[in-house]
């Protein structure tokens, strides 16, 4: 009898017993959260690739400039030279350029160059005086006024503009015609007689006859 009491107590600890530690896992699995994972993680960039990509985009926008440069129109040469002159600070709007001793009485007279022509020294030159009752009169009087970053515009008989920043104001002799020489680049040059080759102001008479003691005042004009 102590035998068959001792068996049903091992058998009932064997049943429930195992039931309970059942139960206690099934608690704690329950119970443990998981570490997270994300689908599609972002991956980890060098240094290397970094600067790779930001060369990469460096050489997009050097071939965006160049392409935008390479859209910029071709001036076509036309068939009339004549060109009308506009410089605010002179308050020059619209004046006559043409070639020959015409255009010193209509307002300016274009020397040499062409803005249509690449790498051109457009030279023009106008009198500080001039003709009354003429386009040339006094349409540089005030060209000792002009300074660096002045604009100047020349608009063509198609209509085609060409805008210049003043880069240069300087006084040459009589015999310097190395001033009217391309020197690479699209330019513009003003020239007008001076009294002598440092005074840019007086109207005398060195300036009216224009001889060899006087001056010629020159403002060049960078193609912007």
């Amino acid at each position: 009898m102590f035998l068959g009491l001792v068996i049903l107590t091992l058998v009932a600890l064997i049943i429930f017993g195992t039931g309970l530690l059942s139960s206690q896992t099934d608690s704690e699995s329950v119970g443990r959260v998981e570490d997270p994972t994300v689908e599609g993680a972002p991956e980890i960039i060098s240094e290397d690739a970094a600067d790779e990509e930001e060369a990469s985009d460096e050489g997009e926008a050097d071939d965006e400039e160049s392409a935008s440069d390479e859209d910029e129109p071709t001036p076509i040469a036309p068939d009339d030279p004549t060109m009308s002159l506009s410089v605010p600070t002179l308050g020059i709007n619209g004046a006559v350029v043409a070639g020959g001793e015409a255009g010193l009485e209509l307002g300016a007279q274009l020397v040499s160059g062409a803005p249509w022509q690449p790498g051109s020294n457009t030279y023009i030159a106008g009198h500080r005086i001039g003709f009354p009752g003429t386009g040339s009169d006094h349409i540089f009087y005030s060209l000792p006024a002009m300074t660096n970053g002045d604009e100047i515009t020349l608009t063509d008989s198609l209509g085609q503009e060409y805008t210049y920043r003043v880069s240069e104001v300087f006084a040459v002799t009589p015999f310097d015609t190395w001033v009217m020489d391309p020197i690479g680049d699209d330019t513009i040059s003003l020239q007008v007689c001076t009294e002598t080759l440092d005074d840019w102001w007086t109207i005398g008479p060195s300036l009216m006859s224009s001889g060899p003691e006087s001056g010629r005042l020159i403002v060049r004009a960078e193609k912007v």
